[in-house]
């Protein structure tokens, strides 16, 4: 599994809405705060003014529509928690790959891939190599006059990683302390967190706040975390949801989830601004994808649904 945000996402620049929600989770009484978001994050997208009179020219849609087939920049590395070679049945597998292939069903089209690294992306969508990009691509930080995100198609949440206090084959210690199941037992603790992370950015504005009352552990390496947590190295470990459910999948884990969603991030595809009918009809795909039922099933498939965080496409409270 590569570590996406180290390598390839800018997180400093979200560090501002990371400290609004750090206040959220921890200050809040309610769990519902902790994972609340702002309305604008869950509608559609629209393009920006110096853009929308470029709809009546823009004939990229229907150039795809007559051709059949979108030409989507991919970024197999990413790892199984997002996406990846599935080198055994000779395609591409995990929730993004499925989303991606439903979404192509749904406008019936066919998906071309490119392989672009992750960091090279945007520079091909803009060199028209692609149509679209779509993987771990966060709104945050896109110019709005080169591109347009599309609806969300997933909100990626923190998650709380610890180890299962009482494992089955063997009898719980007398002097074991409590189970942790929220945040505020952290305090003294040793967290695991992803160098330049959400997660990071949450503990490290908390424990400025607090006089560094979680003790942290930061790497570039995910797997890392996950190997001393189930050693006891570590206490707990805050990482990105798709990145956690990998780990919890894994055969003979300890390993379970602790509290409720934080801090969830929309991911998006990205298409150029000069191809604004490209995201209407991608738009359009990801909400008929949420209205009936097939995103959740895809989440659900992968262990990622989670019924407190509002379907992407959803704009009700």
């Amino acid at each position: 599994m590569v570590n996406r945000k180290q390598r390839h996402c800018p997180w400093a620049g979200t560090f501002s809405f990371t400290l609004i929600v750090a206040a959220m989770v921890f200050g809040a009484a309610t769990a519902h705060r902790a994972y609340s978001q702002p309305e604008h994050l869950w509608g559609q997208a629209q393009p920006s003014p110096a853009h929308e009179g470029d709809q009546a020219t823009d004939s990229r849609w229907a150039e795809i529509q007559e051709r059949g087939w979108i030409r989507v920049g991919l970024d197999p590395s990413l790892g199984s928690a997002y996406l990846y070679t599935d080198l055994e049945r000779e395609t591409y597998a995990g929730f993004e790959w499925d989303i991606l292939k439903a979404i192509a069903q749904t406008l019936q089209i066919q998906v071309n891939p490119v392989v672009i690294a992750w960091s090279e992306q945007l520079a091909a969508l803009q060199a028209d190599e692609v149509d679209l990009i779509l993987g771990a691509r966060e709104p945050l930080g896109l110019d709005p006059e080169q591109f347009l995100a599309t609806q969300p198609y997933y909100l990626s949440p923190q998650r709380l990683v610890v180890r299962d206090p009482t494992p089955k084959d063997s009898v719980p210690l007398a002097r074991e302390e409590p189970p942790i199941e929220e945040l505020s037992q952290l305090f003294g603790r040793k967290v695991g967190i992803v160098v330049n992370s959400t997660g990071a950015a949450l503990l490290e504005a908390y424990n400025e706040r607090r006089g560094n009352a979680i003790r942290l552990f930061a790497t570039s390496n995910p797997e890392r975390l996950f190997v001393q947590l189930q050693a006891g190295q570590l206490d707990a470990v805050l990482i990105d949801q798709p990145v956690a459910a990998m780990n919890l999948r894994q055969s003979g884990s300890r390993l379970r989830l602790a509290g409720p969603p934080l801090s969830p991030i929309p991911l998006v595809g990205v298409v150029s601004s000069q191809h604004p009918s490209l995201k209407q009809a991608l738009d359009q795909a990801i909400s008929t994808l949420s209205e009936d039922g097939t995103l959740q099933q895809i989440l659900e498939k992968w262990q990622l649904w989670e019924p407190t965080v509002m379907s992407p496409a959803s704009t009700e409270g």
